[in-house]
């Protein structure tokens, strides 16, 4: 499965040439709607002001799929089943998905690409852990660990620096930068627990950390130094998108707790100068997932009071926020809007929802019309 569901688990306890991509949207900072539905700033409003078409983008010869991240052009990462029933990672490009292929352990997946076609994301070694791999060049490397039994890379800037997360040896799950084969512990805010989820080009990076209190905060790290950016007044934070603008997003909780309960009355917001924007969502549980140069968010949403587990997947562009569209027309279906390009380029998972069960999983790519 996906590593999207670890960081909803886990954190809070976390295609053809650029050309030929859908038009890129005008550069604008996110602007507050007239809504207020949850503490902490204004929202906004619910509109169906751009429609959006919806393509599934195949798998490596399994039932299911999923999609993680795309980068300009329009190369997207992700996992597949295969027809012997293991996942890989793989890479999608212009209608065709090829297999990244994966360690000794025999099951991999792809988390993130930079405009170098360099993929991020983890594959399991022959123990059966999972480990922090990078893709490049028709390679795959082992980038190693904190001294713990499990690492997982999550993003990744154009100049090849890598973020994540990893066991330490004392079994605390903490945030890591890796460059130059170095693999450097980010430490906590004084918990036992932190994550990096996203880094851009300045080499600023996000995530969130554990206080003495094992509550969570958004923070960012620059230089090795962690800056607490808080929780604006809720139960948690965790930062998990940072844009070329240093614009900041994320999710206000509360959180999961260890266990991997699910989220409970969460809010996405955009952290910009020093102002926290509540940009609203389709669902008393939200979580936002990424964030472009121009301001435009994806994430998901789910009322857990819904036996069915109905899941939408929503883009909020400045003002506006837009529900995307399921593979398999019909509200029976939980969608997952993972991650999205500069030219407005979503990419995520799509599934049916069949009697009290669920089909096989899609990846899928929304484009604007």
């Amino acid at each position: 499965m996906s590593s999207r569901p670890f960081v909803r688990s886990t954190v809070f306890v976390a295609a053809m040439a650029a050309a030929a991509l859908a038009c890129q949207e005008d550069p604008q900072s996110p602007t507050p709607g007239n809504d207020e539905a949850a503490p902490g700033g204004p929202t906004a409003a619910v509109t169906a002001a751009v429609t959006y078409s919806v393509k599934d983008l195949g798998t490596l010869g399994g039932a299911s799929a999923g999609a993680n991240g795309i980068n300009d052009n329009g190369g997207v990462v992700g996992w597949s089943t295969l027809a012997n029933g293991s996942s890989h990672a793989f890479l999608w490009r212009a209608g065709k998905m090829r297999d990244l292929g994966a360690l000794a352990g025999g099951k991999s997946e792809g988390n993130d690409i930079n405009s170098n076609d360099v993929v991020v994301g983890w594959s399991a070694v022959a123990s059966g852990a999972q480990r922090a791999v990078r893709w490049q060049d028709g390679k795959i490397t082992n980038l190693g660990s904190l001294g713990g039994r499990n690492s997982q890379a999550t993003a990744i800037n154009d100049f090849g620096v890598i973020v994540g997360w990893s066991e330490t040896t004392a079994g605390n799950t903490h945030a890591f930068v890796w460059q130059n084969g170095v693999m450097q512990d980010l430490g906590t805010l004084g918990g036992s627990y932190s994550v990096a989820l996203d880094i851009n080009n300045a080499g600023k990076i996000v995530g969130g950390a554990g206080v003495a209190s094992q509550q969570n905060h958004a923070v960012t790290w620059k230089n090795g130094v962690i800056k607490d950016l808080g929780t604006n007044g809720h139960d948690g934070a965790v930062a998990s998108a940072v844009n070329t603008k240093g614009q900041i997003a994320g999710t206000l909780g509360p959180f999961a707790d260890a266990e991997g309960e699910e989220l409970d009355f969460s809010y996405p917001f955009i952290y910009d100068q020093g102002t926290w924007i509540s940009i609203g969502g389709r669902g008393p549980t939200n979580e936002l997932n990424a964030l472009n140069k121009n301001g435009i968010a994806v994430g998901s949403a789910v009322d857990l009071r819904d036996d069915l587990g109905r899941e939408h997947a929503w883009v909020s562009q400045p003002g506006v926020l837009d529900a995307l569209p399921p593979l398999t027309p019909g509200d029976l279906n939980r969608n997952e809007a993972n991650d999205i390009n500069s030219f407005g380029t979503i990419v995520g998972m799509s599934t049916e929802i069949i009697g009290n069960s669920t089909g096989p999983s899609h990846a899928v790519l929304w484009r604007r019309q």
